[in-house]
């Protein structure tokens, strides 16, 4: 059992750090999304991670969220154009990972594009406020 603790506050420490990096120099793209969040007073936490476990309670994978919703159990993606265009069957496998480890958490993806639709950002707020 040592080993597996070992393991897994290693694993923490790693995601932990750099998902506090990425809270410290969030993209622009993030920032017009705290922006959005903020003005509407919807709570939520920037640069989340959700651990994936075995059977045996090793951490095996790890995903930091861009932002997490914790009210409406939603999670906020934001992608760029340059990394997300070259990466969306990585970005579908996340997806389906989180909602199959942690049922009842919804992922939605926003490009920049979406931040500047009218009703891209009303439909997000309808879901926030659904749940």
């Amino acid at each position: 059992m040592g080993r597996v603790l070992d393991h897994n506050r290693e694993i923490r420490y790693t995601a932990e750090y750099r998902a506090n990096e990425m809270r410290t120099f969030p993209s622009k793209l993030e920032e017009r999304m705290m922006t959005f969040l903020h003005s509407h007073n919807i709570p939520y936490e920037p640069q989340r991670v959700f651990y994936i476990y075995d059977t045996d309670g090793w951490i095996i994978r790890y995903y930091i969220a861009d932002f997490y919703l914790p009210l409406s159990k939603v999670i906020i993606e934001v992608d760029g154009k340059k990394y997300h265009e070259h990466h969306k069957q990585h970005d579908r496998s996340r997806t389906k990972t989180i909602q199959n480890n942690y049922p009842g958490i919804e992922v939605l993806r926003f490009t920049w594009n979406d931040l500047s639709d009218e009703s891209k950002m009303d439909e997000l707020l309808w879901k926030v406020k659904q749940k």
